[in-house]
């Protein structure tokens, strides 16, 4: 498990390769179909990270548009984390996560949660809170 019991469940727009390649360096990534949520609603996929206290990583910024997801990322405390809208195909997004994964692992490990990062090429942004209605 990586360190500090950080876990991170990326969403079913990530590569599945890019999340095998992880967990085969030792740390603690998943994808939704490793943990039985293939096509599972967003919801779902939140709530699920969120319960077990894990981070979620999705490429979906329509996540923070609907009011019942924004919820469950509040009600569940949970840490997300955001692509961009230019982090698209597996070698770009791997590459991205590649280069900040150091910091997406500080950032879970000790920001206080709920919380929103953007991913972008060169930077990891903390998106407003109020993004969730709070």
């Amino acid at each position: 498990m990586a360190e500090g019991g950080v876990v991170f469940l990326f969403d079913e727009n990530s590569p599945h390769r890019l999340v095998r390649s992880l967990r085969e360096l030792g740390e603690a990534a998943f994808h939704v179909y490793d943990v039985g949520l293939k096509q599972a609603p967003d919801q779902a996929v939140l709530r699920y990270a969120g319960e077990r206290g894990w981070c979620c990583v999705s490429s979906d910024r329509n996540i923070l548009h609907s009011p019942h997801e924004r919820a469950v990322i509040k009600e569940c405390s949970l840490g997300a984390f955001f692509f961009n809208d230019t982090i698209y195909g597996a070698c770009k997004t791997a590459r991205t996560v590649y280069r900040h994964w150091p910091e997406m692992k500080r950032i879970a490990h000790g920001e206080p949660r709920p919380f929103l990062y953007l991913i972008r090429e060169t930077t990891l942004s903390r998106m407003r809170r109020k993004r969730l209605g709070g």
